[in-house]
């Protein structure tokens, strides 16, 4: 499948591939450049956040790169890997928790006219549903360059392991785009598994307030 189809008339500039020359201020060439650097070190990852919601929802904008990655990748490995790729790369953090994830933030510096950007490794904070979320993920194309994308089931349930309000409004679009088309059973167990694996992130309680927006909007 094609992947983001606006994604071409995104920003003006395209991606380049040498790391160097490429504008950091386009959140696709970004996201393609992270996930192939990613790919070339043997890291797997899946595109999340704004980029990932246009595919299931509507576009958002959104400038830096999310990807999820398995359990136990560290900021020192995804580090290494875009240094390998040509990008000048500072470590901001190094798995830090967010409710039920944890994150390591890469800045990327020294792209084209001096921009720069952050691409963020996303890890669900169970290591069993980390390897779900790549298992279900979906392969497609964005700018002729293949790219992998989490499944929509597992959009929302990453944006409910997440901790702002915003997350919960990304749930409710895609949900209300895909209606009939999102396995909502297959969301509510992972939610369930997850409540008791997490046991210190309100899961459910993330849940119930996305779904009360469901019935109001």
């Amino acid at each position: 499948m094609n992947l983001l189809p606006w994604a071409d008339n995104y920003l003006s500039n395209a991606a380049n591939a040498k790391a160097m020359s490429i504008d950091l201020n386009d959140p696709v060439a970004v996201l393609l450049a992270a996930f192939q650097a990613l790919e070339r070190a043997g890291i797997e990852a899946a595109a999340y956040g704004g980029l990932a919601l246009a595919v299931y929802g509507e576009p958002r904008e959104t400038k830096d790169a999310d990807l999820a990655v398995a359990g136990g990748v560290s900021a020192a490995q995804g580090e290494a890997a875009l240094r390998a790729a040509g990008f000048d790369v500072m470590l901001a953090f190094d798995r830090m928790r967010f409710g039920g994830q944890l994150v390591s933030r890469l800045t990327l510096i020294g792209g084209a006219a001096g921009s720069l950007n952050t691409a963020d490794l996303v890890e669900p904070r169970s290591s069993r549903y980390a390897h779900e979320v790549l298992a279900r993920s979906l392969t497609g194309s964005l700018r002729q360059e293949p790219l992998r994308v989490v499944s929509p089931e597992d959009f929302v349930v990453l944006k409910i392991l997440a901790t702002r309000e915003r997350d919960l409004e990304d749930v409710v679009t895609v949900v209300r785009s895909l209606a009939n088309r999102i396995d909502m059973k297959l969301i509510e167990r992972e939610l369930e598994a997850l409540a008791i694996e997490i046991p210190d992130h309100d899961v459910m309680v993330r849940w119930q307030r996305a779904q009360s927006r469901f019935d109001s909007q």
